[in-house]
């Protein structure tokens, strides 16, 4: 049995939405392993730390987002905190 046009349509519409949720899927899975990395750097590094925090007031507005980031912007604030509380050996 032939398939009706509003049922190519349909099919084709789905094989659309199929690729689309893939694609989300998988921009998805990318962000979460670069903040991973991200965030790693930042948890060795207090310049890093520093300039992720800048990122981080810069970019993040909404309240939802700022109160689950509260523990991680905490931790990177230490962090940074070390930049300012390194040994200075350069003038002895």
């Amino acid at each position: 049995m032939a398939l009706t046009l509003e049922q190519k349509i349909a099919r084709k519409e789905q094989e659309v939405a199929k690729h689309k949720e893939q694609a989300r899927k998988l921009e998805t899975g990318q962000k979460i392993v670069l903040g991973g990395v991200i965030l790693a750097e930042a948890k060795k590094k207090p310049q890093v730390a520093k300039q992720l925090l800048g990122n981080i007031n810069e970019n993040v507005t909404r309240k939802a987002d700022i109160d689950r980031l509260e523990s991680v912007v905490e931790e990177l604030k230490k962090k940074a905190d070390e930049i300012n509380h390194q040994p200075n050996f350069d003038n002895q």
